[in-house]
């Protein structure tokens, strides 16, 4: 690994999200833009009428990444392990992903934040346990589908922590609602533009959500999640995290080619005898 960006990770752990600019080469966002189009051709149009905010949800598991080599190569990518070194995650560990595409014309993404861990005190910590990793295959600004976040939201409780509703609900994913707090403006928030191969990372409990995609073209993002800091979580921490993403997407085969085979060290394991702590999707009052 090489040394530790102290300003980058004081930012990091300040703000919850960091976006580092040209992690992924055009070829690279080329041929996941590619790849990610047959997919999304590939589904049935239910998904999209139930996926209407955030446009799609089609899950890459390890499965997925053994059956389509770019994806094996975006899991283990050097630029992205040198990004996750510079805010001093050695031993990143890789869990699941999601193709969320927002088609032309499609409404904004509700107020949201992805932790499930709250019964854990380490949720209530600088240290992550578990973190979005955002591919976005396009350029994005504020009219076609650009993220939005509340910055410090991850540590600090926020109006909506009291307000959005803690789960991804079928009135919101469909926009049945418009009115919903979870679709309005938020104290705090701030715009995320991108350039496509940029990546964006930030905690799972940071407050996130996106515009509306008012452009005439297809908006994707792909949404890789980690656990930067796994090997240095306590041992329940630990123990929960194997029972929610240990089992995901084993094959008898295993690992095949070279680039399978990188993909191993990212693997989660859990090998000791702590019990898992239980989910939970919603902060409690130790979040002040």
């Amino acid at each position: 690994m090489g040394s530790v960006n102290h300003v980058l990770r004081e930012q990091f752990v300040r703000d919850g999200f960091v976006l580092f600019r040209g992690v992924l080469e055009p070829e690279m966002v080329e041929a996941l833009r590619a790849w990610s189009d047959g997919v999304l051709g590939q589904q049935e149009e239910a998904h999209f009428e139930q996926n209407r905010t955030t446009g799609s949800m089609v899950l890459i598991d390890w499965a997925m990444a053994y059956r389509y080599d770019v994806l094996a190569d975006l899991i283990v990518h050097p630029g992205v392990m040198a990004a996750l070194g510079e805010l001093g995650f050695a031993e990143p560990k890789f869990g699941h992903g999601r193709i969320i595409s927002k088609p032309p014309q499609s409404p904004p993404l509700f107020w949201h934040e992805d932790g499930r861990f709250w019964d854990d005190p380490v949720s209530y910590t600088w240290q992550p346990i578990q973190c979005f990793l955002m591919y976005y295959l396009t350029d994005t600004d504020a009219r076609n589908g650009c993220l939005r976040v509340i910055p410090g939201s991850h540590r600090k409780r926020h109006a909506l922590h009291d307000q959005a509703s803690p789960t991804h609900t079928d009135e919101l994913r469909t926009y049945a609602n418009p009115g919903d707090v979870a679709f309005q403006r938020a104290e705090g928030e701030v715009d995320v533009p991108v350039k496509a191969g940029d990546m964006v990372m930030g905690y799972g409990r940071l407050f996130h959500a996106s515009h509306a995609n008012l452009s005439d073209e297809r908006r994707t993002v792909l949404t890789m999640w980690y656990y930067p800091h796994f090997v240095e979580l306590p041992e329940r921490t630990q123990a929960t995290i194997f029972s929610l993403e240990g089992r995901n997407g084993e094959t008898d085969s295993g690992p095949v080619n070279e680039v399978q085979a990188r993909m191993e060290g990212l693997r989660i394991r859990y090998e000791g005898s702590a019990k898992p702590i239980g989910t939970q999707w919603t902060a409690g009052p130790a979040l002040k």
